[in-house]
């Protein structure tokens, strides 16, 4: 017969915080169907051997370590000088106009 758990007692077998697996849901690492069920729109239960399977493949997966867990988003590169140029002049002439 199939086990299934709360988010709270996921946590408490793997030692992820309640925070991770959401996250992952919301990544797409757990799947609905799959690694878990929503029987209500407030409830999650997990199916206990997907999440075994999945850490099992988590860990051996090769090219998922060389992976980064998250990735830095930098700033926009800088904006042409013609456009920011722009941009002030027509700032200059609207208060002008006031």
């Amino acid at each position: 017969m199939e086990e299934y758990l709360t988010v709270k007692e996921l946590s408490q077998r793997t030692k992820l915080a309640t925070q991770t697996i959401y996250n992952f849901i919301h990544l797409g690492k757990f799947t609905l169907g799959q690694h878990y069920l929503k029987p209500t729109p407030k409830k999650i239960l997990f199916k206990w051997s997907e999440i075994l399977r999945w850490m099992g493949e988590e860990m051996i997966s090769p090219t998922q370590a060389s992976e980064p867990i998250f990735e830095l988003k930098t700033d926009s590169p800088e904006k042409p000088a013609s456009t920011k140029k722009a941009k002030q002049t027509s700032q200059r002439k609207s208060l002008i106009k006031i």
